[in-house]
């Protein structure tokens, strides 16, 4: 069968669509592997002649939409041109209609939609579409047609990740994005244990109750095999950067990873370290295993905000601690906020900046909060009447997705510009990409005296 895939996510800090994203990858090699004709697209606004020209080319027989919260409205238009004048059954899936199936199925033309983890649902969807079984439902997969919707359980979760075919990349254009960033992204495994609520992870979690193990990571030894291949394949990789918000959160499995990185790849790296979980002893190892970049979610300098509204669990000694750890161990920090988040306001905002100050990120990724769909800072939002009426464009717009009287999206337009002048600020390349040898070296030499200092 030939399948046009849609990758309908935002732009992400200028990083060109498609973009990887490891399921869709997954699936995406699945498919390829039963014999399906694939080509993949990606698009952050509607564009009709981009979509015209690719279904002329392509001459799909089927549209898979992988479909983000933040991009229901694109959603919506695209498929009313492909409903209305190409005729193309449309199937759904991805995290908008994982978080909301009713409502991607009422989306013009779409009459399946794919909930979860595709690889048990979709794969499975499309051959009995290829070769039809009377009677026969998917698991994970809502379908709408003359006699109502039905809605099938959810499969059991693939705990065993290790027997999972690598995630496609060539349909990415991944070599552009090694030749440009250097580096290589890779997804050590599925689930998180964090129940953050500005996150759709424990709506997701909830959805695979009794369906099996929710947190699942890859063998190391699965994980090595992979860089080691990528590396052969992709010209000029200096770094490998893993993907997962839990990636420390499992210390012993973290050790065994650690031993195998040092001992048999030359790459350095790069990962997220959740300041509530890390240790002094932890960050000494990454830093051992040539770990270039820690990401940390600090979110907020108000604790009210990322405990009572958030539920991180961070406190500020917790946040303080780890930056002073990672610059104790030569690492570099990227130090990632949110900005007019429920209940902020000019203190709370006086509170993030000074927070920054005292634990001196070497780099701060500063994002206007927008609620996703089906959250509990959503659901906070809307309560309180803040959600904004112009809705995913103010997250395109990069804006502030709601509006709270005590704390107007201009002033938060006012102090994320006054952040900018104050802290460097994360453009989405790799800092040692962005200078000659000689300005590389020199900031080398002014990192290595601010740490003594």
């Amino acid at each position: 069968m030939r399948i046009l895939v849609l990758q309908l996510a935002p732009d992400t800090r200028g990083r060109p669509l498609p973009r990887f994203e490891p399921q869709l990858g997954v699936l995406l090699t699945l498919l390829r592997g039963r014999g399906h004709a694939l080509s993949l697209i990606g698009m952050a606004r509607f564009e009709l002649d981009r979509l015209k020209r690719s279904l002329a080319r392509e001459l799909p027989q089927l549209i898979y939409a992988d479909i983000s919260g933040v991009c229901i409205n694109l959603a919506q238009r695209v498929f009313q041109h492909l409903s209305g004048r190409e005729g193309l059954s449309i199937v759904a899936g991805g995290q908008y209609p994982s978080i909301d199936p009713a409502g991607a199925l009422s989306l013009p033309g779409v009459h399946a939609v794919a909930i979860g983890e595709p690889d048990a649902t979709l794969v499975t969807y499309l051959e009995r579409v290829k070769d039809p079984i009377s009677g026969a439902v998917t698991p994970g997969v809502w379908l709408r047609d003359e006699q109502g919707t039905s809605r099938p359980k959810l499969p059991h979760l693939v705990e065993d990740l290790d027997s999972l075919p690598p995630p496609d990349r060539d349909l990415f254009d991944y070599a552009a994005h090694v030749s440009r960033t250097g580096q290589i992204e890779v997804a050590v495994g599925r689930g998180c244990p964090q129940r953050c609520a500005y996150c759709v992870n424990p709506l997701m979690e909830s959805m695979y109750a009794d369906r099996g193990q929710w947190v699942r990571r890859r063998s190391p030894q699965n994980i090595m095999a992979e860089i080691a291949d990528l590396t052969r394949r992709f010209a000029g990789v200096a770094s490998v950067r893993f993907l997962d918000h839990a990636f420390a959160q499992d210390p012993m499995w973290l050790a065994a990873l650690l031993r195998e990185f040092r001992t048999t790849c030359a790459l350095s790296m790069r990962c997220h370290l959740r300041a509530n979980r890390a240790t002094q002893a932890i960050v000494a190892s990454l830093a051992t295993a040539r770990c270039e970049q820690i990401d940390i979610e600090v979110i907020s300098g108000s604790q009210f905000i990322r405990d009572e509204i958030f539920q991180m669990d961070t406190s500020e000694p917790h946040i303080r601690e780890l930056f002073a750890w990672c610059r104790s161990a030569g690492v570099r920090t990227r130090a990632i906020i949110y900005l007019g988040a429920p209940y902020e306001s000019e203190a709370s905002l006086d509170e993030t900046r000074n927070l920054l100050r005292s634990i001196r990120p070497d780099v701060v990724d500063s994002r206007c909060y927008y609620p996703l769909p089906a959250t509990e800072a959503a659901e906070t939002a809307r309560e309180n009447g803040w959600l904004h009426r112009r809705g995913e464009e103010q997250y395109h717009g990069e804006q502030c997705g709601i509006d709270m009287p005590a704390c107007r999206p201009d002033m938060i337009r006012a102090f994320a510009a006054a952040l900018r002048s104050e802290f460097p600020m994360d453009w989405g390349e790799p800092w040692w990409r962005r200078w000659s040898h000689k300005a590389r070296q020199a900031m080398q030499a002014i990192l290595a005296r601010d740490r003594m200092g």
